[in-house]
Order: structure tokens, then C-alpha cells, then sequence
């Protein structure tokens, strides 16, 4: 549904309409989000030997998945 057709439904309802410029912005980092989400889904195999099957503990591990994270999302954003 366009932001547009969303604010003609909310001036029915009576509800303040949404900033365009702002929600057009909110779009577009829910959908880079998603996509990071779903490269991430696919990649994540190829890191999981880094925080997996080892006894380093849960704080350590933790910390190797979020360096993994990002090392995807700094690579997408270089693509």
C-alpha cells in the first residue's frame, strides 16, 4: 500500500497523516534490513564453525556471531 492511499485512510480514521519523506526513509531501511536478514540466513553457514562446537562460552561466541554479522553487512554495503 503506497504511503499515499495509507494518509487518505488515516484522514478518514482522523488520525495525523504520515511525513512522506520520513516513512519513505523508514521503507527503506526495513527493506535493507530484510535483505540483510535473508543474506545473512544464507551465509551464516559458512561462519558457524567460528561460535559452534567449541567450549569458549556464551559471551565469547556471541561476540564472534556479531563480528560475522558484520563482516556480511560491510560486504553488502560495499557491493
Amino acid at each position: 500500500m503506497e504511503i499515499n492511499e495509507r494518509n487518505s485512510i488515516r484522514a478518514a480514521s482522523g488520525l495525523p497523516l504520515l511525513d512522506v519523506d520520513a516513512e519513505n526513509k523508514r521503507l527503506v531501511a526495513v527493506r535493507e534490513q530484510a535483505e540483510f536478514e535473508r543474506e545473512w540466513l544464507r551465509r551464516r553457514p559458512e561462519f558457524a564453525h567460528q561460535w559452534m562446537g567449541n567450549r569458549d562460552g556464551w559471551m565469547a561466541n556471541m561476540g564472534r556471531w556479531n563480528r560475522a554479522r558484520r563482516q556480511v553487512r560491510d560486504q553488502m554495503r560495499k557491493d
